[in-house]
């Protein structure tokens, strides 16, 4: 009999009828889910419809043969198939061994001529790792967009209605090349009018690692189709069973991510930390060492990178009802060992949520027998109750009889007789299963008590030892724990040096390119500043060195005059705008004659962290501005000199006012004089 596995796997045989006739096939199934459910004569519709429905992890049959007569007709079958469902030949791969000899060493006993049988043998011989992946695609999948209607005959719009359809495929490339980016693939676009007519996809992964991502969709005007690279021959693949081991993982998400995995006993299988681990290598590291049932976190809410990972292995999610304090991840690492701030802060979260699960653990491993303690403590966390969670694993004994067995009698019939030995057959199948569990547990309570005997005459003998040499070993303790401070200011200081002299060297580079710029003389090299503020001048100072003579290149000119005069102070030869300059920063550079041209002027190019541009259009910019500084200086002494011209006129008309009023004034004292 097969393992308790929390998979679902089909069994498959055909009933009547044949995949190569004109009869329609009919099949008996049998669905192994931690319980056993049987379906004696469903039609191919069904068998597909309830796979959709169960999503198993395995269909197994004893010949691919029963469900489609060639390859052309499996390829089909398998492409209405959900893409992570595995099609297994129990019998083997071209080489068929005969179904009952299968089952007969692996002590499964069936009748041959009952399909419901057969198929629950098939079932049980694929739980226990038996037979062949029927495998006819490769690890490669093709996405096509295309458009999803005829552009027509055509007439007065045919253009525009072209335009909009091509304008929404090339829309929809687009946003499927940006789910891609992360994964390696070959991209081939065929150009349209105003758009393009379809593209192309080959992705290097399954179509089941896409299901996520991309899948089969049709809209208005586009369509996407999803199909995985069809192999020359049908490949039979080895059907391995791997006991996947129940982890708890805890994540740091970032720039720099970290990872721990933890057993369900609180011990460290794995732990890493890196700066170039994309989500899905992340989930390829933890598979490598089981199936995680808790992903933790050490902060509130938990990042999306978590729910993601979570949500990839179905896992329990836990985070802390608050933040974790520096000390206390310190604390929990520490006995485990870590590299850096991601490891300490992932390890933490497993850590904790080990802890918080600890005295659960405690209770299942007292209870369960010790082969099936990790099973239990999966469902436990899942929210099944303990008992439950066992009494699910462990069969339970069959009920007595209650009525008295009847008395021997005529035989009605060969049929039931077959019946009743069946029936007693599969007592006596659950018997054994019992008897081979309890047996089972027995050994291991054995071993258990002869284990702790064992390892309370080592502790014992330890402590002995302990207290001859107590004073000694706190001694060496007091020196370590100083040692380890030490060693850990140690580190701290190297790794800010190492930081630094990173830093450094980047500039060292950074300058080396201007240089070789400049030695060349056709290209000008230009220092970017952000923006006309003295914070972004100081921070382009300290990473490439503002020196007289330099061309720098402001991105966001709106500043004041005060960042200007900080720049003259430095003694650049010309500023480049990016954007609009303020009037009263202009004018400084004016009064300054510190040339300002426009990056259009002078074919700047941005290249990493500095620019470039020719030297002959900056020195016919420059040129053209010193004529507008000249005429601007002309204007300004004309309009200087006029003004001196109307001040002298306004000035000789008071005075003309002025000696007019007076003659009058005389020729009146006259006119009276005379009178």
């Amino acid at each position: 009999m097969p393992a308790q596995t929390t998979n679902v796997i089909f069994g498959v045989d055909i009933v009547h009828g044949s995949s190569r006739s004109r009869e329609t096939p009919r099949y008996a199934l049998v669905i192994l889910n931690g319980e056993v459910e049987r379906f004696p004569d469903i039609s191919l519709f069904k068998l597909l419809r309830m796979i959709r429905q169960y999503r198993p992890d395995i269909l197994a049959v004893d010949s691919i043969t029963e469900l489609a007569p060639n390859r052309k007709e499996l390829i089909a079958l398998l492409k209405r198939l959900p893409a992570d469902v595995r099609l297994v030949q129990v019998t083997g791969n071209e080489h068929q061994e005969p179904l009952t000899r299968l089952a007969k060493d692996r002590g499964i006993t069936f009748n041959p001529l009952n399909p419901v049988e057969e198929a629950f043998a098939c079932a049980c011989l694929a739980a226990m790792g038996v037979g062949y992946i029927v495998s006819v695609f490769e690890d490669r999948t093709i996405i096509k967009v295309s458009r999803a209607r005829s552009l027509g005959r055509g007439g007065w719009s045919q253009n525009r209605y072209r335009r909009k359809v091509q304008g929404r495929v090339r829309e929809k490339v687009r946003d499927i090349e940006a789910k891609l980016k992360a994964i390696d693939h070959e991209a081939s676009v065929t150009q349209g009018f105003g758009g393009l007519v379809n593209g192309t996809f080959v992705v290097n992964k399954k179509r089941s690692e896409l299901g996520a991502l991309i899948h089969n969709s049709r809209e208005e005007d586009v369509q996407v189709t999803v199909t995985s690279v069809e192999k020359d021959t049908i490949e039979f693949i080895p059907l391995e069973k791997k006991v996947r081991e129940h982890l708890i993982v805890g994540v740091d998400p970032g720039t720099t991510i970290g990872v721990a995995v933890l057993n369900l006993q609180g011990e460290l299988k794995g732990l890493i930390s890196s700066r170039v681990m994309s989500i899905p290598d992340v989930i390829e590291y933890i598979r490598e060492f089981g199936k995680p049932v808790i992903v933790a976190t050490d902060v509130v809410p938990p990042p999306d990178t978590v729910e993601k990972i979570k949500r990839s292995f179905k896992a329990t999610l836990f985070a802390p009802d608050e933040r974790i304090s520096v000390d206390e991840k310190v604390r929990l690492g520490k006995p485990y060992g870590y590299n850096n701030d991601h490891e300490r802060d992932a390890l933490s979260a497993a850590v904790k949520a080990f802890n918080t699960y600890k005295n659960k653990f405690a209770q299942i491993d007292r209870k369960a027998p010790s082969h099936l303690a990790n099973d239990v403590k999966a469902m436990a966390i899942g929210g099944t109750a303990i008992d439950a969670a066992i009494s699910r694993l462990i069969p339970k004994p069959a009920a007595k009889s209650r009525a008295t067995a009847p008395a021997p009698g005529p035989v009605e019939g060969n049929a039931d007789v077959e019946a009743r030995l069946a029936e007693l057959r599969e007592q006596i199948r659950k018997k054994d299963e019992q008897i081979e569990n309890l047996r089972a547990y027995v050994s291991e309570l054995k071993r258990e008590a002869r284990d702790a005997r064992q390892r309370l005459e080592a502790r014992e003998r330890k402590l002995n030892s302990l207290q001859q040499r107590g004073l000694d070993d706190l001694r060496k303790s007091k020196e370590i724990t100083i040692r380890d401070k030490e060693i850990d200011r140690l580190k701290k200081e190297v790794y800010d040096e190492r930081k630094r002299n990173a830093e450094l060297r980047s500039n060292i580079d950074r300058l080396k390119q201007i240089r070789v710029l400049e030695f060349r003389g056709d290209k000008s090299p230009v220092k970017i500043i952000e923006n006309l503020s003295k914070d972004a001048i100081m921070a382009c100072d300290k990473k490439l060195g503002l020196k007289p003579g330099d061309i720098v290149f402001i991105r966001d000119a709106g500043g004041g005059p005060q960042a200007a005069s900080m720049l003259i102070e430095k003694g650049v030869r010309v500023v480049i705008r990016g954007t609009f300059m303020s009037h009263l920063a202009e004018e400084k550079f004016l009064e300054a004659k510190m040339p300002v041209v426009s990056k259009e002027d002078v074919g700047l190019k941005l290249v990493d962290d500095f620019a470039v541009l020719d030297s002959h259009k900056l020195d016919a910019a420059i040129e053209r501005w010193k004529q507008l500084l000249a005429k601007r200086e002309k204007e300004k002494n004309v309009e200087w000199f006029n003004g001196i011209i109307a001040d002298y006129k306004s000035e000789r008309r008071r005075e003309y006012r002025k000696e007019q009023r007076q003659s009058v004034n005389q020729y009146l004292g006259d006119y009276t004089d005379e009178e």
